[in-house]
């Protein structure tokens, strides 16, 4: 079931297709040039910001992959248990999370003298942005990894690295756009 040939045959193609959403992110950051010139703290939060967006995605995803291979839910589109409960802790996760990474970066940015947005906004954007992030993709973790598993495909070779791209591209894009509604 699980050889190398079937890995690689499974997740390079969401690699390289992930390569060109990564640089997607990339040119988001370009194009805000001269706000991270101005701003040049809320580089503290974006590495870490991504980080984040991916590895609470992985887990669900990973949590999801592991219930459909042990048959606690299936691949349609019908609430149960254990998936309910795998999106209120992500929900609480992601909530806790982002609220501290934008007071740990405020705090850092203001520490270090480094100039950024007012420290009481900076929470505000982290959180807003994450769990609208992380609202969008756990519906694309559930969707992909129904339909991948549905396929034939095992989830943890296509929906963790689909996701952790495509959260690249979406958590910069809109912490650039719930910053945009502060500055």
């Amino acid at each position: 079931m699980y050889s190398i040939k079937t890995i690689l045959k499974e997740s390079f193609p969401v690699l390289v297709i992930g390569a060109a959403i990564s640089i997607g992110a990339g040119l988001i950051l370009n194009s805000n040039n001269e706000l991270l010139f101005a701003l040049p703290g809320l580089l503290v939060v974006i590495p870490a910001f991504i980080n984040m967006n991916g590895s609470i995605l992985s887990i669900l995803s990973s949590r999801i992959s592991s219930a459909l291979h042990m048959g606690l839910i299936k691949p349609k589109l019908k609430t149960t248990k254990t998936l309910n409960k795998n999106l209120i802790i992500t929900a609480f996760d992601s909530f806790v999370s982002f609220l501290l990474l934008g007071f740990i970066a405020g705090g850092f940015n203001i520490f270090f003298g480094i100039p950024t947005v007012d420290f009481w906004i900076f929470p505000f954007i982290t959180l807003t942005a994450g769990l609208i992030s992380i609202t969008l993709l756990s519906v694309l973790s559930i969707t992909f990894s129904y339909v991948s598993y549905s396929r034939g495909i095992d989830p943890d070779n296509w929906v963790i690295p689909a996701l952790t791209n495509i959260g690249d591209f979406v958590g910069v894009l809109l912490l650039f756009v719930i910053l945009g509604l502060f500055i």
